[in-house]
């Protein structure tokens, strides 16, 4: 299943469909190509809709490359990166805790791009990619256009004892490492789109 984050809704990306007995007020779609597909999901997206959307196929990967034909894509990547103390590097940026992410420039590959961004907006060197973890999704609106961003995170590790510093153009107040003991209150102030990450990470 893929998840894809519209505001405080869901969109639903799955092989097979939903139990109708606990989808509540949440719509179903089944489409036969992007023609079909395209006026849907973008009656979903009208401000006032409440609820989530479950759109199936049988081909999930395949689904995920038509549903991206509705949108305008942009391409990110980010990392969870850990230090020798298994702390976590952690953003504070418009009033959320966030991990350090960002835009894919020209040429770059998601590897590429999720490691220059970790070092830009952290001010950190050394860092090291360990593994591809997962991607995320999420639908905003920019100029009256609906964007869908993926972006690719990795696994990272710091071998240094430098301290990190925000990269304050970017709208970052505050970067720290932050232990275990210290995640249930992340949990209360990040975005919903990561916390299959953090939860991951521990």
């Amino acid at each position: 299943m893929y998840k894809v984050f519209f505001n405080d809704r869901m969109i639903y990306l799955d092989d097979t469909i939903p139990d109708m007995s606990k989808i509540g007020e949440d719509y179903i779609c089944a489409f036969e190509n992007i023609t079909d597909l395209k006026p849907q999901v973008r009656q979903f997206l009208a401000p006032d809709k409440t609820g989530n959307l479950h759109i199936f196929h049988d081909d999930q990967d395949s689904l995920l490359g038509t549903f991206k034909q509705c949108f305008k894509n942009i391409s990110a990547g980010g990392g969870l990166v850990r230090n020798s103390k298994d702390e976590i590097l952690l953003i504070f940026r418009r009033r959320k805790w966030d991990l350090p992410k960002g835009k894919a420039e020209e040429g770059e590959t998601s590897e590429q791009t999720a490691l220059r961004e970790v070092e830009e907006e952290c001010g950190l060197g050394g860092i090291e990619i360990r593994e591809y973890l997962q991607s995320t999704f999420h639908i905003y609106e920019e100029n009256n256009e609906f964007i869908l961003k993926q972006t690719d995170w990795y696994s990272m590790f710091y071998h240094g004892s430098s301290k990190p510093i925000p990269e304050f153009k970017e709208d970052i107040t505050e970067v720290r490492w932050i232990s275990s003991s210290g995640m249930p209150e992340i949990f209360k102030n990040t975005w919903p789109s990561l916390i299959d990450l953090f939860e991951k990470a521990w």
